[in-house]
C-alpha cells in the first residue's frame, strides 16, 4: 500500500495544521507548529514554548535545545504560495542570521535589542547565551514548502550547520498517523558462515537472532522514504551526535568487524519469518527499532564493508499488533521502563484502574501500550489524571508540564491520599472534559492553545467551588453529588455554567493583560510561575465573586439547590 502523498502546494497545506491553526498565529508559524509534532514530535506545551510568536523576530522563529546531543536549533519557516523553488537567497540570509548565536556576547546583545518579547523570552527561559559559551552547537532549520533548486543543492554543501526541510524532505520524512502497511516484498539475508539463534517464544512467536551484513540491510525497500519505520517511535533525526557517532565508525574500516559488540542492534516484526544455516527470508515487515541506525547506514552505504555486520533481531509477530506496540515501545527505551511503567504495579493504579473500569464508562490505562483495543474516547490516561489531580486536588497548576515527576517524586502527593478514588479522578475528568471546549470562548487564542491553560483552569474551577460552602463540600467528597444518574446530570449542568463564568473572568483578566505595554503578558513564563498564577487567580476569583455577588452569575449552592427544587 502505497504512502499517501503529503499536499505542500497553497492553500491546501492549510488543512494539515489541525489543532495547529491558532488564529492569532502567522500562518508560517502554524506550519513551524505542525513541523514540530511531526517530525520533532514535541507534546502541545513544547511546541508552544518553542516558537516565538510576534512580529520583528530577527529571522527566527522558533529556538529548540537538544541536551542530549549539546545543540541549539534555530528555526525559520518560509510558506510559498506559489510554484516557484527555493534557491540560496532565502537560505543565505538565514544562515547569515546565525551569526547572531555566534557567542555569548552576540546572543546578548540579540535579547536586548530585539522587540519582540517572546524571542527575548526564549533567549533567556532556555539560558542561550550561556550555552553557546559552554560550546553548544548551533543549527539552523529552514523549513518550506517549496523544492530546492541547484542552487540551494550546491549552497548546502558548504553551509554545514544548516539543515532544509523542504517539500522533498518532508515528503520523505512524513508518517502519516494512519500508518501504512508494514512492506509485503518479501526480501532474504544471507548468514551462511555465520552463527545464528533461532529462539521460540511459546508456542505461536518464533525469533531470530543474527549479525547481518549491513550491505544487505540498507537494500530493504522504505528506508529513504520512511516506510520502512512508520511503525517506529519516532523517524530519523538528522546530524545529531547519535548519527554523527554512526557515520564516524562507518568511516573507520578498523571498527567494522566490531560493529556486533558495541552497537545495540536493530529489531525487525515481521508476519513471515522462514529461517535456515544460510538464509533467512522475511515478508510483511517494519523496522521498529534502528531506524537512525540503518538511516545512517543507507546514508553512508558507499562505505560500507563486508566485515560490518549489525546484530539483527527478527520476531515473527505482525507489526500492526499489540503486542508489537510493547516490543516497540521497550526497545526504544533506553531504560526499558519509565516511572509510569515501575508504578503500574503499585496497589494504588491498580485498585484505582478496578474501581474505574469497574464503572463500565471510563477505562483507565495505567502503563504504555496498555489494551490498545479499548476505544479511545473512553480511555483516562493515568498520567493525565495526574495532572488533573495536581491542578485540581493539590492547586499546583505551574507544575503540569513538569511529567517527569508525575510518577516519581511527585506519584504519593498526587494519589497516595484517602480521597483519591476513581470516582474522584473520573469526575475530575468530566469537568475537565467540559472546560476545554469552553476555551474558545478566550479572545487570546494563543493563551487559550496553550496547554498549561488548560490546568490552569481546572486550577480556577476549584478556587470558584469553594467560594461557596456547598462547593466545598463537593471538592471534598464528590461521590455525593454523582450517586444517582440524575445527580450526576445535575452535577454536569452547574460545571458548566460555572466554567463559563469562570472563563468570562478569565478572559477580562487577560485582556486587561494584554492591553499592558510595560508588562505585556507572557503567558509562556506566566503559568509556570506560582506567583504569577495566583495573583491570575485573585484576579479572576474576584471578578467572578463580584459576578454573583451582582446576581450576574449563579453560585453551585443554588444552582444545585434550585435545579433539585424543580426536579420535585
Amino acid at each position: 500500500m502505497p504512502k499517501p502523498k503529503l499536499n505542500l502546494k497553497y492553500p491546501d497545506l492549510l488543512q494539515l495544521f489541525g489543532a495547529d491553526a491558532v488564529k492569532q498565529r502567522s500562518e508560517s508559524r502554524q506550519f513551524l507548529a505542525w513541523f514540530l509534532q511531526h517530525y520533532y514530535h514535541l507534546d502541545e506545551t513544547d511546541v508552544d514554548d518553542t516558537i516565538c510568536d510576534g512580529h520583528e523576530d530577527k529571522t527566527t522563529d522558533g529556538i529548540y535545545v537538544n541536551e542530549q546531543s549539546s545543540q541549539i536549533h534555530v528555526f525559520q519557516a518560509k510558506i510559498s504560495k506559489g510554484p516557484k523553488t527555493l534557491g540560496d537567497s532565502a537560505l543565505k540570509e538565514f544562515y547569515g542570521s546565525l551569526t547572531q548565536f555566534k557567542s555569548k556576547a552576540t546572543v546578548q546583545t540579540l535579547q536586548t535589542a530585539t522587540i519582540n518579547k517572546e524571542l527575548a523570552a526564549l533567549l533567556r527561559d532556555l539560558e542561550i547565551a550561556e550555552k553557546v559559551e559552554k560550546g553548544y552547537e548551533v543549527k539552523g532549520i529552514f523549513i518550506t514548502n517549496s523544492t530546492r533548486d541547484h542552487n540551494a543543492i550546491e549552497y548546502l554543501k558548504v553551509a554545514k550547520n544548516l539543515i532544509l526541510y523542504d517539500a522533498l524532505e518532508l515528503e520523505k520524512l512524513f508518517v502519516p498517523i494512519d500508518k501504512t502497511e508494514p512492506i509485503a516484498q518479501e526480501v532474504s539475508f544471507d548468514v551462511s558462515g555465520v552463527p545464528i539463534l533461532d529462539y521460540p517464544i511459546g508456542s505461536s512467536l518464533k525469533m531470530t537472532i543474527a549479525p547481518v551484513s549491513a550491505s544487505e540491510l540498507v537494500l530493504m525497500p522504505g528506508i529513504s522514504n520512511g516506510e520502512l519505520f512508520a511503525y517506529n517511535v519516532r523517524q530519523w533525526l538528522r546530524r545529531t551526535k547519535v548519527n554523527d557517532d554512526i557515520a564516524a565508525s562507518i568511516n573507520s574500516p578498523d571498527e567494522h568487524k566490531f560493529f556486533p559488540a558495541f552497537h545495540n542492534g536493530i529489531t525487525v516484526l515481521c508476519k513471515k519469518l522462514v529461517s535456515s544455516k544460510d538464509k533467512i527470508t522475511i515478508s510483511g515487515y517494519a523496522v521498529v527499532n534502528g531506524c537512525q541506525s540503518l538511516s545512517g547506514l543507507h546514508e553512508n552505504r558507499k562505505k560500507i564493508s563486508s566485515d560490518l555486520r549489525i546484530l539483527t533481531k527478527f520476531i515473527q509477530t505482525p507489526p500492526t499488533g499489540p503486542l508489537a506496540a510493547k516490543i516497540t515501545d521497550h526497545t526504544n527505551n533506553q531504560n526499558g521502563t519509565t516511572a509510569r511503567d515501575l508504578q503500574s504495579n503499585n496497589l494504588i493504579q491498580t485498585r484505582l484502574q478496578t474501581e474505574i473500569n469497574s464503572g463500565g464508562e471510563f477505562c483507565y490505562r495505567i502503563k504504555r501500550g496498555e489494551h490498545l483495543d479499548w476505544p479511545d474516547a473512553k480511555v483516562i490516561e493515568n498520567d493525565l489524571a495526574a495532572r488533573l489531580l495536581l491542578a485540581f486536588d493539590l492547586k499546583e497548576p505551574w507544575s503540569c508540564h513538569q511529567t517527569y515527576k508525575l510518577f516519581d517524586e511527585r506519584h504519593s502527593a498526587i494519589f497516595a491520599q484517602q480521597s483519591v478514588t476513581g470516582n474522584r479522578i473520573t469526575t475530575v475528568y468530566r469537568i475537565y472534559k467540559i472546560v476545554v471546549p469552553k476555551l474558545s470562548m478566550l479572545s487570546n487564542k494563543l493563551f487559550a492553545g496553550y496547554k498549561l491553560t488548560h490546568f490552569l483552569v481546572m486550577y480556577l474551577m476549584r478556587e470558584a467551588l469553594e467560594t461557596d460552602d456547598l462547593g466545598k463540600q463537593f471538592c471534598a467528597n464528590p461521590e455525593k453529588f454523582t450517586s444517582t444518574k440524575s445527580d450526576l446530570a445535575k452535577l454536569l449542568s452547574c460545571i458548566d455554567r460555572i466554567a463559563q463564568t469562570v472563563i468570562r473572568a478569565l478572559d477580562n483578566e487577560v485582556k486587561r493583560k494584554d492591553a499592558d505595554l510595560v508588562n505585556p503578558f507572557d503567558f509562556k513564563r506566566d503559568l509556570k510561575s506560582p506567583n504569577r498564577v495566583r495573583l491570575i487567580e485573585t484576579n479572576v476569583i474576584t471578578t467572578y465573586q463580584v459576578l454573583i455577588d451582582n446576581a450576574a452569575a449563579v453560585p453551585f449552592v443554588r444552582q444545585w439547590t434550585e435545579q433539585k427544587v424543580v426536579k420535585k
